[in-house]
């Protein structure tokens, strides 16, 4: 016995179908990311410490490099210490917080003495580090 179809697909059904099925899946898509795009994130709360820095606005920065000679640079140039606690004297306004960033090799009694002509003149240190060997 021969079976015959009843139902002749066209070719226009044929393209029709995956297009349906495209198209329901961006509306999809377009429907449910709209929720996703409005939320607000994750609240952080911060547990409190003495530790955390006020962000600081319009910091003075020295750095202080170990070899081959110790050297402390301030306002792009090189300085002795004397010059340094002159040039910090010398500083006026709201500007009274100086970032030190020391290199890895570089003297501790350098460093020392820079923190205290900083602390000495009325300003606050900070020391930068960085996570590199």
């Amino acid at each position: 016995m021969k079976l015959q179809r009843t139902l002749n697909p066209g070719f226009a059904l044929l393209l029709l179908l995956p297009v349906a099925d495209v198209a329901a899946g961006l509306l999809l898509f377009l429907l449910l990311s709209g929720g996703f795009l409005l939320q607000p994130g994750v609240a952080v709360k911060v547990p409190d410490s003495p530790f955390l820095l006020a962000p600081q606005h319009d910091p003075c920065v020295v750095s202080i490099i170990g070899e081959p000679i110790p050297a402390i640079y301030f306002d792009n140039r090189r300085t002795g210490i004397q010059e340094f606690g002159a040039s910090l004297a010398a500083i006026h306004g709201n500007a009274r917080t100086l970032i030190i960033k020391a290199d890895r090799r570089a003297p501790v009694d350098l460093l020392v003495q820079v923190v205290n002509a900083a602390v000495t003149h009325g300003f606050s240190v900070v020391l930068a580090t960085s996570d590199q060997p």
